[in-house]
Order: structure tokens, then sequence, then C-alpha cells
């Protein structure tokens, strides 16, 4: 059963406030998902490459990945990011920065990038 961006947000939202979790302070969200992304890193720690997951592992490294999106989704409804919106918004822009068949481009494109701190895709 697929779920939008905005029903997944809505879902989570739901979820913290039948809890009575406000989360008010963006700095323990923040934490959340480092420590939940540290905690899904550990399953590809020294891994150089992808590798057949059984069943076990693709639930267990699911639950991971379910954990970081929660709170990532949660920091950003607190922070009152339509994150459909902006994907809808940015997808152009990477559409636009990365055309199929042009290295040479994204290779620039990354070295201004460095250079400057700056990405002119997105002024």
């Amino acid at each position: 059963m697929a779920k939008s961006l905005a029903e997944i947000t809505k879902i989570i939202d739901n979820f913290g406030s039948e809890r009575g979790w406000k989360n008010e302070d963006p700095n323990q969200l923040l934490t959340s998902i480092f420590i939940e992304l540290g905690e899904l890193a550990e399953h590809y720690q020294w891994k150089n490459k992808f590798w057949k997951l059984d069943k076990d592992q693709q639930t267990e490294i699911g639950f991971e990945f379910v954990d970081v999106i929660f709170y990532l989704f949660r920091l950003a409804s607190q922070s009152g990011i339509d994150l459909e919106a902006a994907f809808d918004q940015k997808l152009p822009k990477l559409i636009e920065k990365y055309p199929i068949g042009r290295k040479e481009l994204w290779d620039k494109n990354h070295q201004e990038y460095r250079a400057t701190g700056k990405n002119k895709k997105y002024e």
C-alpha cells in the first residue's frame, strides 16, 4: 500500500500527537536522526559493495531506515516544511544540474561548488 509523503507525514504527526510528543527542540530531533542514522550505518560499515540481504536482514535494516525517516519527517513537519512541495521544486533543479549523459557538466558543477561553497543552480 503506497503512501504519499504527505500521508506519511500525517501518520507520523498523529503518532506523536497521540503520545503528547511536542518535539519543540529541533536539536533533539536532529540528534535522534544522527543516532538512528548511526544505527543504520552499522549495517553497512566495512562493506565495500551491496550484498544480497536475507529476509531477516531486510527486516532489520528496513526498520533502521524507517527510524531515520520517522525523525526526519518529524523534523520537517515541525519546521513547517512540505516535503512533497520541496521534492517537486527540487527535482527539476537536479535534472538541470545533472543532465543525462553530461558527466563533464556534473564534474564542473562539483568543482565549482567545492571552490565556492555555493551552488548557482539553487540561487
